[in-house]
Formats: C-alpha cells, sequence, structure tokens
C-alpha cells in the first residue's frame, strides 16, 4: 500500500480545516430571522462592553445546599468521579467575602467568614467563590473552556430564535432562546434577555454539562445606569449523577458593589500588560473564619432564609453519629476503597500522595502493550517556601517484560529563582552501541532484515543524573549537573558474536532554556509559569569524559529545539515542537542516547499538549543514529470529525476535544517516516490512532488508551 505525498498534505489540510465550508454554507441557507438581527446588535456591541470595566470592588454573599436524593455503597467513591466531599451529606452554608476584578477579565475572591451545618474542606468553598467569576460579554467563560453565544464567531456555533418579549420600566427586553449547532462540552444552551436599543444583558440563563454532571446557571444584571452591565445576583444548580448516586447542589450569590471604575477610553490593544500575574491568581483566607453570629449574617443576607434553610441548620449542628455498618459488604468496600484510590495525606507542612496499590487508572495501554504505574510523591515545605520533594516511580511493561524504576529528588532551594537541585537514579531503555549497530547492520547489509527486525537487546542501561536549575532573569533558566551511565550486556558474547564488554560514562550536562516575554505569579516565595504568546527556545550539550573513574565514552552531544502553542480561535489550538541533535567528536563507543528523541514507555496525559513523541516507533530507532531532526504538529478541536455525527448523540456528552497528530523524523538510518493521528479525549479518559510510513509507505498501527480521571 503506497500513500503519496500529496494525499498526506491534501488529507492534513483537510483535518486542520473544520468548519469553513460546512458552516458557511449553512449560514448561507439559513434565512435571517429577527432573533439573528437582535443577536448581531448583541454581538457587535459585546467586545465594547467586555473593556468597559477597569477594576470593582464588591461585597459577596453566597448560600448553598447540598442534597443526596439517591445514593448506594458505592457513594463513598463518588469524591473520586466528583468534586464533592468525601462523604457528601445534606449540608446547608452561607459565605461572605468580596471579590475584586481587574480588566482584563481577572476576578480574585477573599472569603471573610462561613457558616455551615456541616464544615467542608476550605478548597471547597473557594471553588464556590469562584463560580460566577465570568463576563457574560467575553468570548469564552472558565479559562476559555466554553463558548459564549456573545462570541464574535456565535453564529458558527449557535442557533438562535426569539421566545418573547418582555417589558421593564418601559424598555422591550427580548427573550431569545440559543442552542448548539452540534452538541459539545464546549457549548451551552439557554436563553438571553436583551434590553432593546442598548443592546445589553438583562439576564442570562445557561445550560451546561460534562461527563458526569449538568448544570444550569441564571445571572441577573443590574438595572441601574451606572451599574448596567455588573451581576446583581445568580442561582447555580449543579447535579451529579454516576454509580447509582445522586447529589444535587443548589448555590445562590449576591452583590453590592464598594468601588467602581470604568475606562475612559479603549487602550485594550495598545496596553502592555505586566509579566507579574500574581495579583489575579489568589484566593485568599487559607485558614476559614466560622461564625454562628446572626446578626452578622442578617447584614449580609439579601433575603432571610427559608424554613427548610434554618431545619438544616439546626439538623447539622445536632448531628448525632449513627454505629458505623459493620456487614460483610461495607467492609469489602472499604478494602476495596484503600485498595484502590488514590490517597492523598497532609500533616501540617508535609503532604504525602500515592497512586494506590490496585488502581485501575494506572493502567494503559499503547504500542508498547499494557503498562502499568506505581507512584508517590511526598514533599515537606520549609521556611520562604523552600521544599524537598521525593517522587519514587515503579512501572512494568508487559510486552516487553521490564521493570522500570525511577526515584526523583528535588530541593528546591530558591523558590523565588526557581532554583532546584535535583537527582535522579534510575534504569532506562535497553539499547545498542554504536559499535553494536554498526556490526549488526554489516552483518545483515546484504539481507531484507533490519537489526530492530530480530528483537535483539544487548544493554542493560542504569543512570544517576545531577543536576541544578536557576533562573537567570525571567523566562531564562540555566541548568547545569553531571551524570554516570552504566551499561551492562544483557547476553553473553557467546550468545551473540558480539564483542560486548561493560561500559560507563561520566558527562558534564549544561541547558539553557528561554521563552520571550513569560507570564508568572507567585505563590507566597514560589514562582510559577503561566503562558506566553512566544516560542520556548532550549538548548543542551553534554560531554563525555574518558579515564575518569574507569569511564570509557569519549563524544560531545548538543541538542536544540523550540515548542509553543497557538491559540488558532476560541476553542482550537495548534502546537508544534521542533528539535534536533546529533553527536560528534567520538573518539571511542558511545550510546546514542539523546535527549529530546527517546521513547517513552508509559502514555504521557492528555493535557500534554506539545507532543513530541512518535507513538508507533520502535525505541530501538532512537538509539540507532547518532543525529536526527523531528517535527510534531498537533492539532486540536472540539469539532473536527465528531461534528459530522447526528446532532445531540451520546457519546459526546463524554467527549471534550479531538486531536490531529502529524509527525516527521529524519535519521542517517531512517531518512523519511511520518506518523498521522487522531485522538478524542474526555475527563475520563483519552484514545488516539497513529499510522506509521516510511518513505511514503504504510508500516504500522497502534492505538494509544489511558484513563485520566486521577491523574
Amino acid at each position: 500500500m503506497r500513500i503519496e505525498t500529496g494525499h498526506l498534505i491534501l488529507l492534513s489540510i483537510l483535518l486542520l480545516c473544520p468548519l469553513v465550508h460546512s458552516d458557511l454554507r449553512a449560514q448561507e441557507k439559513t434565512p435571517v430571522t429577527r432573533a439573528d438581527s437582535i443577536m448581531r446588535q448583541v454581538i457587535h456591541q459585546a467586545p465594547i462592553y467586555e473593556h468597559v470595566l477597569e477594576s470593582y470592588e464588591a461585597e459577596t454573599y453566597v448560600k448553598g445546599r447540598t442534597h443526596v436524593p439517591r445514593k448506594n455503597q458505592l457513594l463513598r467513591y463518588a469524591y473520586l468521579v466528583f468534586p464533592i466531599e468525601r462523604h457528601p451529606r445534606d449540608a446547608f452554608f452561607e459565605m461572605s467575602g468580596l471579590t475584586h476584578y481587574d480588566a482584563p477579565n481577572h476576578y480574585r475572591n477573599e472569603i471573610v467568614a462561613i457558616n455551615s451545618s456541616h464544615l467542608a474542606a476550605g478548597r471547597h468553598y473557594k471553588e464556590i467563590a469562584s463560580f460566577v467569576n465570568l463576563n457574560v460579554y467575553s468570548p469564552t467563560i472558565y479559562n476559555k473552556g466554553m463558548i459564549m453565544p456573545l462570541s464574535p464567531d456565535a453564529f458558527k456555533y449557535y442557533t438562535f430564535r426569539q421566545e418573547g418579549t418582555d417589558t421593564i420600566s418601559g424598555i422591550p427586553v427580548y427573550n431569545i432562546r440559543f442552542t448548539p449547532r452540534q452538541w459539545s462540552q464546549k457549548l451551552l444552551s439557554g436563553n438571553l434577555y436583551v434590553t432593546d436599543e442598548l443592546w445589553t444583558i438583562d439576564r442570562i440563563e445557561i445550560q451546561g454539562h460534562s461527563s458526569f454532571s449538568e448544570f444550569n446557571l441564571s445571572i441577573r444584571f443590574n438595572r441601574d445606569e451606572k451599574h448596567f452591565i455588573l451581576p446583581e445576583e445568580a442561582d447555580l444548580q449543579v447535579c451529579y449523577h454516576a454509580l447509582g448516586n445522586r447529589i444535587e447542589s443548589d448555590i445562590h450569590a449576591a452583590f453590592r458593589y464598594k468601588s467602581i471604575s470604568w475606562v475612559e477610553e479603549d487602550h485594550e490593544s495598545r496596553k502592555l500588560y505586566s509579566l507579574d500575574q500574581t495579583q489575579y491568581y489568589t484566593i485568599t483566607s487559607d485558614t476559614l473564619s466560622f461564625t454562628q453570629d446572626s446578626t452578622y449574617w442578617n447584614s449580609r443576607r439579601d433575603k432571610p432564609l427559608t424554613t427548610d434553610e434554618k431545619a438544616l441548620y439546626t439538623t447539622g449542628t445536632n448531628v448525632v453519629r449513627t454505629e458505623a455498618d459493620s456487614s460483610a459488604l461495607t467492609r469489602y468496600l472499604q478494602l476495596g476503597e484503600r485498595l484502590t484510590s488514590t490517597v492523598n495525606r497532609d500533616y501540617k507542612s508535609t503532604r504525602v500522595k500515592y497512586s494506590g496499590l490496585l488502581n485501575p487508572f494506572q493502567l494503559s495501554f499503547g504500542s508498547n502493550g499494557i503498562t502499568y504505574k506505581q507512584e508517590a510523591r511526598i514533599s515537606k515545605t520549609f521556611e520562604h517556601d523552600r521544599q524537598l520533594r521525593f517522587h519514587p516511580e515503579i512501572g512494568f511493561l508487559f510486552k516487553e517484560k521490564e521493570l522500570r524504576l525511577r526515584l526523583t529528588t528535588d530541593w528546591e532551594y530558591h523558590p523565588e529563582r526557581q532554583g532546584i537541585l535535583n537527582l535522579t537514579i534510575a534504569n532506562d531503555n535497553q539499547s545498542y552501541s554504536s559499535e553494536v549497530i554498526h556490526q549488526i547492520n554489516e552483518i545483515l547489509k546484504d539481507t531484507p532484515i533490519r537489526f530492530e527486525d530480530l528483537n535483539l537487546k544487548y544493554f542493560q542501561h542504569y543512570y544517576a543524573k545531577l543536576m541544578n536549575q536557576i533562573e537567570l532573569m525571567n523566562g531564562f533558566r540555566l541548568s547545569a549537573g553531571l551524570a554516570y551511565h552504566y551499561r551492562t550486556p544483557v547476553k553473553k558474547n557467546k550468545d551473540t558474536g558480539l564483542d560486548l564488554k561493560d561500559h560507563n560514562e561520566f558527562t558534564p550536562v549544561i541547558g539553557l532554556t528561554y521563552t520571550p516575554r513569560q507570564y508568572y505569579w507567585m505563590d507566597g516565595y514560589r514562582k510559577e509559569y503561566l503562558h506566553s504568546h512566544y516560542p520556548t527556545f532550549r538548548i543542551e550539550l553534554a560531554r563525555s569524559i574518558p579515564d575518569l573513574l574507569g569511564c570509557t565514552g569519549n563524544y560531545w552531544r548538543m541538542e536544540a529545539g523550540m515548542n509553543q502553542t497557538v491559540r488558532l480561535g476560541l476553542s482550537e489550538r495548534l502546537s508544534y515542537n521542533l528539535s534536533g541533535g546529533l553527536f560528534f567528536n567520538q573518539h571511542n563507543m558511545y550510546f546514542a542516547d539523546f535527549s529530546y528523541f527517546a521513547k517513552r514507555y508509559f502514555p504521557e496525559p492528555w493535557g500534554d499538549r506539545f507532543g513530541g513523541i512518535f507513538h508507533n516507533l520502535g525505541g530501538d530507532w532512537c538509539n540507532a543514529s547518532d543525529k536526527y531532526i523531528q517535527g510534531h504538529l498537533m492539532y486540536e478541536s472540539p469539532f473536527i470529525l465528531l461534528r459530522f455525527l447526528k446532532p445531540n448523540p451520546k457519546a459526546h456528552k463524554y467527549l471534550v476535544s479531538e486531536r490531529f497528530y502529524l509527525s516527521q523524523l529524519w535519521t542517517p538510518v531512517l531518512p523519511n517516516y511520518s506518523e498521522l493521528g487522531y485522538g478524542i479525549g474526555s475527563d475520563l479518559f483519552h484514545i488516539a490512532l497513529f499510522l506509521g510510513f516510511e518513505e511514503f509507505k504504510y508500516q504500522s498501527v497502534g492505538l494509544k488508551f489511558a484513563l485520566e480521571l486521577f491523574r
């Protein structure tokens, strides 16, 4: 089977340009309605209203109720699937705080006080405080996770229908129903209530869904001309359902504005924002202030509590613990939970996370067969956020029958400058030396068999690496260290006919990484990178020193690369990763182990946007040449192929996005290798299919599957 270059390019273009012609034809055939005319006015005004606010500060009052109408013994596992408490129960809470807004679209929440019938973890209240942090006039909400019906491309994603007209203070308010053209977690449905002539939103009702939940959000905006685009109150209903359980939450929020600053002139396009985004990424109050003072809460409430809400307070504060269920089923479920669940423990400044002994979500499947991985993370935090971290990992490759061990230790000694001292001890891919590859190729050069067809593994590889990293200036990091590699033959010389000996190397390494205009935030004393509109450039240089501690390696290695993720639209991304490397000045036997070109035997999570790996290519090829050039493209969108399914398919309820992969490799021994791939992902899992081509001839097919729930 032969696939020509032109066919590959045509296929890539078709997959990378979704929705263009079909959407244009759909819009041409759809008659313009009254609702469309109204929405064109609203969409035209939306960018103005999106940027009209400079900042504001508001007192917030939030109350919420959790109800568990249906539950069974599996409810103890519900917290693994839902963002809820470990043991959910009927409960009621109130919370007061402050919300600070700064353009463009940055929110900070400060929790002042809490009252609850059942006090939950602090992170639970912080998540609740963020649910109304959205600008209805923005193209996307919730960290660009959902596309709004006011986006410039709204007609590509939504249809609109007028359901009625109300009159408020003598002004017509149009009720516009919006529904998605195709079903996706990225899209919403609901109603917009549009004020005539001003073309502002008086009220919005949103319905959305995820894999195991649905939500309804209603926001009413202030009708005072001084506050006309600011939310006055909001109501959220969320329903979680899985494993035969159903959990419902109802949350109400109200706002009282203390200060408002308007933009007098639009400078957004010319304004250069600070790279330090710390003030926009902080939810204060690590310790929550719990108060039951009725006078205090009466002054914060926008409406009195209902009889049911008062009853929940009374019931919650007089809960009598029932005797634990000692049935055999319950005991087995408790044992199963301990064995299969991810374990998280915090004690003062120490944190422990363990993946679980029999956690099925650590299983994955790919071109290397089935893999299973166990890992633990232990961290101890000291003064000024300095931190000591241990990360032991153990994994088994069932196809290769190999056990992989890795122990990583980090001492973050200067968190403000990302100063980290790292020690890694591990075993790695079984590989070939340069002499072995040459001897095998000489033996087989007159036959159609290649060395990777022999499936021979000649050297077991163990290494230890000590590296130090420090930021020299924002976005520019220096790393330097020492690596010791020890390789020993897997098979004896008499079994292979080759002259194989133990081999060790002592290699100093230095590397530079630079990202122009790198945005960041300070988490206490710790600096964390966020994003940049520019690529990240990296280079690494290594020199193996011979005759030191009996080492035999004598070579230079250099690698360089760049990667970036570019937003192409509201929900489309294009990621690329380019790199190349070579060994030079080789004087003795060496092993062609590259840093940027290596086989990964345990699948990366779906959140790894850069890709940068070949999924079907055998690990032997990564050690078969002294130089390489590789390029990877990954296009992500929720609307690539699934848009051709019928409206509202059940599959779309669980799928978040799709990806198209294109990779190309050049090495002296494999001058033209290509991979094409297509994958779908959700909150629960990701699965991808890859086709491998050598000289544009079909060579292989591979499937990658991994569960995402607890990564």
